[in-house]
């Protein structure tokens, strides 16, 4: 594709011509993968740019949406838009009003969260927004001494627990919070499909002299879903050494996790052994307590761009005791109750709050995670896990394996990008095809019918 060139910052653009016919590609991928909904809810109106600095601006009507698209679909709009142009060019995501505002740590290019404040950036995620309980206390006091040691007392440190306790709020606090004050650190926060674009795209460019000292040109590196790193031997292998240099160098390192760094599958002995040496912490799902201050806060965010919004106390209350999973899905719920009231000039009461919660296909009373999928198909149709997760392509494999993949997507928040991974490393266009194969076949095959709603009852409990 012509017309692209390197910034002076080392990282490529693109001309205006160029930058509309790579974004028209992967607006229709996102159609595709995200359903004509969400598309056009969220998606068709959205539009981009380039900023005075070269980068790729993607623009929101307003604050709200632009926390929707980082949150749901940013790292995905990246990696598409990697895909398409071919290119590693630096994304952000803003508004309207504010084009330099995005959260922090787009691409591994260009992404310091020195220049927090001033590059005018915002982010909703810092220790003021992270709300504090029982559960996540330790967390909470580990994320605050990385910022304000001289130099690290735990190292590395390891955030873990299941999707949405707040893991990636206290690593983007954390590189927010460095970048305050007198002792200003330099940070680096890199989703681990970042990580692993950025050295891939090193390696193809048989050069990975100016990965390495991005990365390791800061004082706290914070790396985000690691899991998705360990396994893969020649990206681990550089994880690896990235870490022990900058812990050789006194710098931090702050990782995040789905589960223990002990417990991370196919992770090398070094890399345990390293991780071993430094402070492994979890972070556990909120109780009602913390759930109920978690949705104050949200509220009170989202007042800032919908002045209406009046949320009664008993509405409150109900709301934290019946959205048990974690503080994501607690906010997922939030927007479309904010949807269906303040978008239509309708007041926010027990009625309408039941009836959102009853047109959501989460059911918030167990939290189902593919793991559980997997093993409840597996044992409904007396197969193993395994098959399911591998290659083979018989009948007798391929109908429940299609099966559980749609029950993945509508019964996890986790992307067609995650689902694909946990199903023997697919594509996550292999996922949309099942996922519509079945959803297609649900009103003319009763039997299929009858499989999958027992099988969403069993999950259910």
């Amino acid at each position: 594709m012509g017309g692209w060139f390197r910034h002076e910052a080392g990282t490529m653009t693109a001309d205006s011509g160029d930058l509309v016919t790579v974004w028209r590609t992967v607006r229709a991928r996102l159609r595709q993968e995200c359903g004509e909904i969400l598309y056009a809810s969220e998606i068709a109106r959205l539009r981009v740019e380039l900023d005075g600095r070269g980068r790729v601006c993607v623009i929101c009507p307003n604050e709200f949406g632009r926390a929707w698209v980082e949150d749901n679909i940013g790292p995905r709009l990246r990696a598409l838009w990697a895909s398409v142009s071919g290119t590693a060019s630096e994304i952000v995501i803003c508004t309207e009003i504010q084009p330099e505002a995005a959260d922090v740590a787009a691409t591994f290019e260009g992404a310091p969260c020195e220049d927090v404040e001033n590059s005018g950036r915002k982010t909703r995620f810092t220790f003021d927004t992270f709300m504090v309980g029982r559960t996540n206390m330790m967390a909470s006091t580990a994320a605050r001494e990385v910022v304000s040691a001289a130099t690290p007392l735990l190292n590395p440190v390891c955030f873990h627990g299941d999707y949405g306790v707040g893991k990636t709020h206290l690593l983007v606090a954390i590189a927010h919070a460095a970048g305050l004050g007198s002792s200003r650190k330099k940070a680096l926060y890199l989703a681990a499909e970042e990580f692993l674009n950025g050295f891939q795209s090193a390696l193809r460019a048989r050069d990975t002299r100016p990965f390495k000292q991005q990365v390791c040109d800061c004082d706290i590196l914070l790396i985000d879903d690691v899991h998705f790193i360990v396994g893969k031997r020649c990206t681990e292998d550089e994880l690896l050494q990235t870490i022990t240099a900058l812990i050789r160098a006194e710098k931090q390192v702050v990782l995040a996790s789905h589960c223990a760094s002990s417990k991370l599958a196919g992770a090398s002995e070094r890399l345990r052994n390293v991780l071993a040496g430094g402070f492994d912490c979890p972070l556990q799902s909120p109780d009602p307590d913390l759930r109920r201050k978690i949705l104050d806060c949200k509220i009170a965010q989202a007042r800032s761009h919908y002045p209406n919004l009046d949320i009664p106390e008993n509405v409150r209350d109900f709301l934290a005791n019946r959205v048990t999973n974690s503080a994501r899905e607690l906010e997922g719920v939030l927007n479309n109750i904010i949807v269906r009231t303040v978008y239509m000039d309708r007041p926010v009461t027990m009625e309408t709050v039941e009836e959102t919660l009853g047109e959501l296909p989460l059911k918030a009373e167990k939290h189902i995670t593919v793991d559980d999928i997997l093993k409840e198909v597996a044992e409904y149709f007396s197969v193993t896990v395994d098959s399911l997760v591998s290659k083979r392509r018989h009948q007798v494999i391929v109908r429940p394996r299609h099966i559980a993949m749609y029950l993945a997507k509508i019964l996890t928040s986790r992307s067609l990008p995650d689902i694909g991974r946990r199903f023997g490393g697919r594509d996550h266009t292999t996922v949309i095809h099942a996922v519509k194969k079945i959803a297609q076949a649900l009103s003319s095959d009763k039997v299929l019918a009858d499989d999958v709603e027992t099988l969403r009852r069993r999950l259910r409990g």
